[in-house]
């Protein structure tokens, strides 16, 4: 009888990861299969993983079934090992493996597209139950690209940031929890589109909502977003 699959193995992400990297795991490892021409059977793998994974309820049962079975060898899950602490052992980005045996350290970027790895953090200070962590308002020109490689980035204008995520106008109508990549002069950041609405009646422009992923400051120091907020 062959062991259990494991799906955070196929998924190439770590037992306690959020769904958001799960998403983003996902989502490239089926762009990579596609593009590397491998069978359906190896997608159907993938998306078998995600059904479960991606499902709250359905996670929280495999957790508890997986937890029982702890020693039992997970020989049939992937053709990679598990290589390291992080959330995702591959970068969310163009797929490639960081090859890292330890947990992404803040200057850590993917050795093929330079984008960043090591995670963001949800920094959030409670008052009366609610989130009251501040968006900065601030007007200036970003790059997002949203595939790898990409030879020219779209353009967008940012409206506000905050160290959770920014809100952004673009002409380009993204779709939602689509993973895109953010360059500008104090940032590069990987991130999870969370909501789009039309920047203005004509349909032309568009408002985005993103939720960082990974998030580099270019200094650390003296942006306008200050590491410690």
């Amino acid at each position: 009888m062959s062991a259990p699959r494991d799906y955070y193995l196929i998924l190439h992400v770590q037992p306690d990861a959020p769904a958001a990297i799960i998403h983003a795991s996902y989502r490239t490892l089926v762009q990579r299969a596609h593009s590397s021409g491998k069978t359906p059977v190896d997608v159907a793998l993938l998306d078998e993983a995600y059904a479960v994974l991606g499902d709250a309820a359905r996670r929280a049962v495999y957790d508890a079934r997986r937890s029982d079975r702890s020693d039992a060898s997970v020989t049939d899950a992937a053709d990679e090992p598990d290589v390291g602490l992080a959330g995702a052992k591959t970068c969310l980005f163009c797929g490639t493996p960081h090859g890292l045996k330890r947990t992404p350290q803040y200057d850590d970027e993917c050795g093929r597209c330079g984008s960043p790895l090591c995670p963001a953090e949800r920094h959030r200070l409670e008052y009366s139950g609610q989130r009251v962590i501040q968006r900065v308002p601030k007007e200036r020109g970003i790059a997002i690209s949203v595939t790898w490689p990409q030879s020219v980035a779209m353009r967008g204008t940012m409206r506000d940031v905050s160290l959770n995520g920014m809100l952004f106008t673009t002409d380009v109508h993204l779709q939602l929890h689509q993973i895109v990549r953010i360059d500008c002069t104090e940032l590069r950041a990987l991130a999870r589109v969370a909501h789009v609405e039309p920047a203005g009646g004509n349909g032309v422009r568009w408002n985005a909502g993103v939720e960082f992923l990974t998030l580099r400051f270019r200094q650390v120091r003296g942006t306008f977003v200050a590491a410690e907020a």
